[in-house]
């Protein structure tokens, strides 16, 4: 099987069951600010429903209640059933996720077909897990690694567990593994990844980890990024700080500043290790570009939060044009109204050229054929952009001082009218790979549920 796809879409179709198929997606929340977790959600949905005729998805998840979410994975608005748990008794006891995980390691250890159908019964979240044909997680696309801390990871795992204790197994859906700095978090890794239906990474470095991890339980398949399905959507009238009328102008150049870069992480001291100063250097390649450039520059947030919130890129958005002089400033527009990911995604596409530094805000651009630089602070990107053959467009913020960092976004900006029409393409095919891909998992997870 090759590495970089799997089945045809027409040699696994044949194989799906006749009957309602029900995929479960964990690892996207129903709300938040960040758009890129959003985009996963969304685009999983889509990709899911698509992969067969018969197919319905329910969300698995925290959430404060059990109501249906809607997407939009189709472009059309559709209400997702939600299975929630919480931390709080806040939400009842039964949805409570320290009873969710003891009920399911009882249903587990049991053996009991009796006991396992009342509990089913008493705890929704059981009793949903039961009615799928597999559970599929994804880890919000980079956090089946302990780079944003240990509590983090332990507290994604645990309804992973429950899953495992109570489907025998779980699809790992395109993502990047590791790294990993703490070995218990490389074990639990392993742990899962060899218990799992199907693993498939979205990049060739987290590949080679997660086979590692895998060993020879099985191959590793290697996919782009779920986003890269995710429709556009753009706004007929975009919300602009300050406000400009009309449509968009031709000739923009978008500029996407990540605010936990921006503020240090969550830490304020670096969280990343990077050796790029990411605020100075966000200033820096700003005013380079009003150089370089005639147009408009669009500062496209994809992460809202309060403007104190170290992950706000609206927030650290408006800091860095106060700081440009008036003269500057009025060619400097932020993207100011509460759009989802396909409006930004729309937004982002209306550009020639962007500057990155959330992954998905990155992928919105790749994926629509806008010439795009990533600003990376983990390994995420270099194999995200090599998926579509740009993988020279993304500046490692771990090794990049300022000064290269902006002459390497320059010499991408020169460069962009000649690569586009090789990036439109690679686009393309990513997409056609995903859909290959979700066909051959979906009929690997369901095979033996008919």
């Amino acid at each position: 099987m090759p590495e970089s796809h799997a089945l045809s879409p027409a040699s696994t179709r044949d194989r799906l069951p006749a009957q309602p198929v029900a995929i479960g997606i964990m690892g996207t929340p129903a709300s938040s600010g960040n758009r890129g977790v959003l985009a996963l959600g969304a685009a999983l949905a889509k990709l899911c429903l698509r992969a067969g005729p018969n197919h319905h998805v329910m969300l698995f998840g925290s959430h404060r209640n059990s109501d249906p979410v809607t997407m939009r994975p189709e472009g059309r608005a559709l209400a997702i059933p939600m299975v929630h748990w919480r931390m709080s008794l806040q939400g009842g006891w039964r949805n409570h996720l320290g009873v969710i995980l003891l009920a399911s390691l009882a249903y587990r250890l049991s053996g009991s077909r009796t006991l396992q159908t009342w509990l089913s019964r008493r705890i929704p979240w059981i009793g949903a897990l039961e009615k799928t044909a597999f559970v599929g997680d994804v880890r919000g696309g980079d956090s089946f690694s302990d780079i944003y801390g240990m509590k983090r990871f332990i507290i994604a795992t645990l309804p992973v567990l429950s899953v495992l204790w109570v489907k025998g197994g779980i699809v790992l859906f395109p993502q990047t593994y590791g790294p990993y700095k703490s070995p218990l978090a490389r074990a639990i890794a392993r742990f899962i990844v060899r218990r799992s239906q199907v693993v498939v990474a979205r990049d060739r470095e987290s590949r080679r980890i997660a086979q590692e991890l895998a060993g020879d339980t099985q191959l590793v398949l290697l996919s782009p990024d779920v986003a890269f399905a995710l429709h556009a959507d753009r706004p007929e009238h975009v919300e602009l700080d300050p406000p400009r009328s009309g449509p968009l102008p031709p000739g923009l150049v978008g500029l996407n500043i990540n605010g936990l870069m921006f503020n240090g992480g969550y830490t304020g001291k670096n969280m990343f290790g990077l050796k790029l100063q990411y605020d100075t250097f966000a200033y820096e390649v700003l005013v380079a570009l009003l150089e370089a450039h005639p147009g408009e520059i669009l500062l496209v947030p994809h992460t809202l939060a309060a403007p104190d919130d170290p992950e706000s890129d609206n927030g650290a958005s408006a800091k860095l044009r106060d700081r440009l002089p008036a003269e500057q400033r009025n060619r400097v527009r932020i993207v100011a109204g509460d759009y989802d990911a396909h409006q930004l995604k729309g937004i982002i596409g209306a550009c020639e050229f962007f500057v990155g530094s959330r992954m998905h805000a990155c992928i919105a651009a790749l994926s629509q054929g806008v010439p795009c630089v990533g600003v990376a602070y983990s390994m995420k990107f270099a194999g995200v952009f090599e998926s579509v053959g740009v993988g020279d467009w993304v500046v490692d913020g771990r090794t990049a001082g300022n000064a290269d960092a902006v002459a390497a976004v320059l010499a991408c900006l020169r460069e962009r009218r000649a690569r586009q029409p090789a990036l439109a393409r690679e686009a393309e095919a990513a997409r056609g790979r995903l859909t290959e891909t979700f066909a051959h998992l979906t009929a690997v997870a369901t095979k033996g549920t008919e």
